[in-house]
């Protein structure tokens, strides 16, 4: 029995520390911390699904697509043993990301519209579907979708889900040439994230988007 909670006391260590690499955007090392775990199960594969999501869309081009596979995996395996609703909508608002950059847009709709007939009141949820309506180039509906994120965030002071909600209308509203609208969509998500205090990489990447759409 000491042995067992033993060994769980250092893989949530190993899981903290993870967690820290990935709000680092040290998405490799994320990978290679959660590889030492000693107990496996659909956590692991959750976490792993999403270090190499952010792999392909933000690390060496020459890795996209394999690392994209890889995040579907390691999605579909997580998923499949999932028990809890936290990790469904985690699984959930990140396979159609991945299936859609892979070319699978159609099964990214079917799984987005089932998630939300499954989790309604989700803002993950709702936060690929305004993504999914972004890369579909319907951008008035991505920048509605993304306030009902934002809003339902705030009400449970989810700050960095409020961020990703703002910053990801801030580049829809930057598709629809509206520039002063979308600076302070960014802002806003600038605020959000530095609430928030642990999304290192996304805060940076927001930052970088206001400096930029200032500069113009």
């Amino acid at each position: 029995m000491k042995k067992v909670k033993k060994i769980l006391n250092e893989d949530e260590k190993i899981i903290k520390e993870a967690e820290k690499l990935y709000n680092k955007g040290e998405w490799l090392k994320a990978i290679e911390m959660i590889n030492t775990l000693t107990i496996h199960n659909e956590q692991e594969n959750r976490m792993k699904a999403w270090n190499y999501y952010y792999l392909a869309i933000k690390g060496d081009e020459s890795y996209k697509m394999e690392n994209l596979e890889k995040a579907e995996e390691y999605f579909e395996l997580s998923l499949a043993g999932a028990k809890e609703d936290k990790t469904k909508v985690s699984v959930l608002s990140g396979l159609p990301l991945a299936l859609w950059i892979l070319g699978k847009e159609q099964e990214a709709w079917e799984i987005s519209d089932k998630a939300i007939d499954k989790f309604p009141e989700e803002s993950p949820i709702w936060n690929t579907r305004s993504i999914l309506c972004r890369w579909a180039q319907d951008f008035e509906k991505a920048v509605e979708v993304c306030e009902k994120v934002y809003k339902t965030a705030i009400e449970i002071g989810d700050w960095k889900m409020a961020g990703h909600g703002k910053h990801n209308q801030g580049d829809a509203l930057l598709k629809l040439g509206k520039e002063k609208e979308a600076l302070e969509s960014y802002r806003e998500a600038e605020k959000m994230y530095t609430k928030d205090g642990k999304s290192d990489f996304h805060l940076k990447a927001v930052i970088k988007k206001i400096q930029k759409v200032k500069s113009n």
